[in-house]
């Protein structure tokens, strides 16, 4: 499949620059790690994690995983497998005595029970057992074993209502991405367990099939249900209900299933912009044209490299997503998080110069861009390590004023271009920024 999908961007896309960004990728990820695992603040449309920057068992781990167990598993380079094993055990560690883990909910800071976000480790975790099942490493069942424990601790012992995984278990709203990831865990967990999820899986499809939009501008879109009458149909969400959905094809190929991915891939398809992928609709059909996501927009990738091989993506999409990832990749490495969150909402497109949100590189978006990538039959030459990554500086705005973002090896920066004072710097693997005056 890679290899088929390499093959139909190549022309405009060489190998060697897509394998360049995922190892510049990879050298950024490194530069965001601490003793007990990724970092760094977060920037996202519901809330944003500036203060606390410490170590998050979140979604990131999703994207980290997968993208090196299939770096590994198209190149058989052991710095994939001990990359993996690295993430992996960060996980192990940060599993808390109620299966959950810890400090799980991303955009809301060091608290735990986040979804889709345990569910997303989950799958990280699984498809690392898997590889190493199936490479005869009998370390799998380490791994399997964590994410069982969250599976029926929390997916299953929590969550669950009989008609699908809800919100919290305080809250008993059925979201439909929320229910593709852990669709997608279930499935994994469901081969490797060799446990009958059906029931689960079969009541989270009900779920997903309930909120897809048929008709109007927002066809094929998946609404949030969490977002009430407001009845959002986000991007991103719809790219990871797509996902799950070619996943659950693999093991139960429904024709009522490619119908379904079609027409989210054509709603995908119409956020597609060059300064990135629009947020989405409101109900009434009136565009979210801002933020316009960048990173994240992997997620769009990813679901339309898996889709390829079942002729269901629109012509010129991989290479439209392709253009926007590797255009806005940093001298460091990281991608930026969107353009537009200054006017976050708006239905005209920002313009001027990005916002601190903007340009700030997330290890939770990035994942998306680098998972994304690594599905590609990458053209490594040499060494496939790169040095301590290269400084970069970005012009933007906080508050009205513009400023000067820094990123180096060792830190982040802000800094007002009047009067050149500082008024953000997080020093990389600590938990706190040593400055705020946001």
């Amino acid at each position: 499949m890679s290899s088929f999908l390499l093959a139909n961007a190549k022309e405009v896309w060489q190998a060697q620059r897509i394998a360049t960004a995922v190892l510049k990728l990879d050298a950024w990820l490194q530069s965001m790690r601490s003793e007990y695992g990724f970092t760094g603040p977060i920037a996202h449309w519901w809330e944003s994690s500036l203060v606390f920057c410490g170590p998050m068992i979140d979604w990131r781990y999703e994207g980290i995983l997968s993208g090196y167990v299939t770096l590994f598993e198209n190149t058989e380079n052991s710095l994939w497998m001990e990359r993996a094993r690295q993430a992996a055990e960060d996980i192990v560690l940060g599993q808390l005595p109620d299966g959950n883990f810890f400090n799980s909910s991303f955009q809301y800071g060091a608290m735990e029970g986040g979804t889709p976000h345990e569910a997303s480790v989950d799958i990280g975790l699984l498809e690392f057992a898997k590889l190493l099942r199936q490479n005869g490493d009998q370390t799998w069942r380490r791994y399997f074993d964590v994410a069982e424990c969250n599976i029926n601790a929390y997916l299953l012992g929590s969550l669950w209502n009989g008609k699908g995984f809800q919100e919290q278990p305080w809250d008993a709203t059925l979201v439909p991405n929320k229910n593709a990831t852990t669709l997608e865990a279930l499935v994994l967990y469901q081969e490797l367990a060799d446990r009958d999820m059906s029931a689960y899986i079969e009541q989270s499809l009900q779920v997903i099939l309930s909120a897809q939009e048929h008709f109007g501008v927002r066809a094929g879109a998946t609404v949030h249900t969490g977002t009430g009458k407001h009845r959002l149909a986000i991007g991103i969400y719809t790219a990871r209900c797509v996902c799950a959905l070619l996943r659950l094809f693999d093991l139960d190929p429904r024709p009522i299933l490619l119908k379904v991915i079609s027409d989210g891939l054509t709603f995908l398809n119409r956020l597609l912009a060059r300064s990135g992928t629009f947020f989405g609709y409101y109900g009434n059909g009136i565009r979210i044209a801002n933020p316009r996501w960048i990173a994240p927009s992997g997620d769009l990738l990813r679901a339309a490299l898996l889709a390829s091989p079942h002729g269901l993506t629109p012509a010129g999409m991989i290479e439209s997503l392709l253009h926007l990832l590797l255009e806005h990749q940093y001298a460091s490495g990281g991608m930026p998080t969107a353009y537009g969150f200054a006017e976050r909402g708006a239905s005209r497109p920002y313009q001027g110069l990005p916002e601190f949100r903007d340009v700030l590189p997330v290890v939770g978006w990035c994942d998306k861009a680098f998972r994304a990538l690594a599905l590609l039959d990458l053209d490594f030459e040499g060494d496939v390590t790169l040095d301590v990554p290269e400084e970069s500086r970005i012009r933007c705005v906080w508050k009205g004023q513009p400023c000067l973002f820094f990123e180096k090896s060792e830190s982040m920066q802000l800094v007002r271009e009047r009067g050149n004072d500082i008024i953000y710097e997080w020093r990389k693997g600590t938990s706190y920024p040593s400055i705020y005056r946001l």
